[in-house]
């Protein structure tokens, strides 16, 4: 069968899951807005034409236009009925291009229900597109993936679900069975749906150790499956360089990933090539230090263009994490409203909590500081167990009892606390070592998972 991959950057990947009887005839990845140009240029001739989201712009209208365009060159090219297949995780597609497919019978587009696509998933529909088995325009891939489970199912035994603790704890030795875990964070953990997905900002004034915590988070979900991307706003420190060095010595030897920021902010649908992948499921976008474009930063680097990356992420990632000191929100107040969940940054030092509450006063008038109030959970940073206040132990619970104890009337509701992260003299150590600290031991790994449980339930 030959096929035409319209995938955008994600070309190369749906390429690696299509079997040896499929053959793709274009060699480079495609957007719906190349296809005009491509079609003229090339003439192909496929048995069949494949459509990702990631083939697809953040502009309906011109979208529409493109696929329907395509629509009707494979319409007057002399086969008129091979399948047109988009398969795409947004369901709101469906309404989108609902003219379009009574139009056009060849066209179908299946919705996938999970946060990232099954790579079988493109391989098995098509083998049902060439089959012509289903007639139906719109199809669940939940139905679909029921029959194919079922036949799975019977070839092999049912897995027992692991936890998430398993996935990154050491392999036994051969003469040591291995323990399931049975702590309370493990059994929560588990409940966390694999569909699930959190815009999540990390804030607090600066130096209250933002950038360290995301970091932490970031390797601490990746750790347990959740698939996960930082998007560092932070472009006057840029300090995930210092946390991520191999994304640095890329920076210094590409100009294109030094500007990866701007780059991804720019077309988010291509972030697969405009981003850094750290490892399988954790990808990083930032600024390398050598980047100073002052005129791409004023065209890219604004609400409308950020607002934009979260709404493609949102369904590719189960954790967006985004670094966005106080300050920030200055330029990025309307991307307020796109955020799930802020962690609030604060140590338990009764200087930390007055001078959040003066930045916050400082940056946003009371209704975006009342929305902050109300979607944040505190993150008690470089926790000092021995600090006290008021005579008593400044715990991270009375942190958050401070701040909303009537400092500011930007400060209306109570606070839940998200955890925090305790002491370490060798705190610094993670940046000369590129090991964070949650995987230095039990005791912040288990200090950061409950904060990535904490955030991912939500407001």
């Amino acid at each position: 069968m030959k096929l035409l991959v319209i995938a955008g950057g994600f070309h190369s990947l749906v390429l690696g899951s299509l079997s040896r009887k499929t053959v793709v005839i274009n060699s480079k990845g495609l957007e719906l807005q190349d296809l005009r140009e491509f079609v003229a240029e090339e003439s192909p001739t496929a048995d069949s034409v494949l459509i990702t989201d990631e083939a697809f712009s953040q502009k309906l209208g011109q979208d529409r236009e493109h696929l329907t365009h395509f629509l009707e060159w494979v319409k007057d090219s002399g086969r008129p009925g091979i399948p047109v297949l988009i398969i795409t995780r947004d369901s709101m597609r469906v309404e989108d291009f609902a003219a379009l497919s009574s139009r056009y019978s060849n066209l179908r587009i299946v919705t996938i229900d999970k946060v990232r696509a099954p790579l079988d998933i493109f391989q098995f529909e098509l083998d049902i597109a060439a089959r012509r088995e289903s007639s139906s325009i719109h199809t669940n891939s939940q139905a679909v993936h029921k029959i194919q489970n079922e036949t799975q199912a019977n070839k092999e035994p049912v897995e027992r679900k692991r936890s998430f603790f398993d996935r990154f704890r050491s392999k036994p030795d051969s003469s040591t069975e291995q323990l399931e875990a049975t702590d309370r964070l493990s059994r929560e953990l588990d409940n966390i749906s694999r569909g699930i997905s959190r815009i999540i900002a990390i804030t607090g004034h600066r130096g209250s150790g933002v950038t360290s915590t995301i970091v932490n988070l970031a390797h601490e979900a990746s750790k347990r499956g959740l698939s996960t991307i930082i998007i560092d706003m932070d472009t006057e420190y840029r300090s995930m360089n210092m946390y991520f060095d191999r994304f640095h010595e890329r920076t210094n030897k590409e100009e294109q990933m030094s500007s990866s920021l701007i780059r991804t902010l720019a077309r988010p649908q291509d972030y697969m090539t405009t981003a850094f992948n750290i490892k399988d499921n954790l990808w990083l976008t930032s600024l390398g230090y050598s980047f100073h474009d002052h005129r791409l930063m004023e065209q890219f680097y604004n609400s409308e263009k950020l607002i934009g990356l979260i709404s493609v992420l949102r369904s590719r990632f189960n954790l967006v994490l985004l670094d966005m000191p106080l300050d920030l929100f200055r330029k990025f107040k309307e991307t307020m409203i796109h955020i799930d969940i802020f962690g609030l940054c604060v140590p338990n030092n009764l200087h930390a909590v007055l001078s959040t509450v003066r930045n916050v006063e400082v940056v946003l008038d009371q209704e975006k500081a009342t929305y902050l109030n109300a979607k944040a959970k505190v993150i008690v940073t470089q926790y000092n167990d021995r600090s006290r206040f008021q005579d008593q132990l400044f715990t991270p619970d009375k942190v958050s009892e401070v701040l909303t104890s009537g400092l500011s009337e930007y400060f209306r509701y109570d606070m839940r606390t998200a955890g925090a992260v305790p002491y370490n003299s060798g705190f610094d150590s993670q940046i000369e070592t590129d090991v964070p600290l949650t995987n230095t031991g039990a005791e912040f790994e288990r200090a950061f998972g409950q904060m990535l449980l904490r955030l991912m339930e939500g407001a």
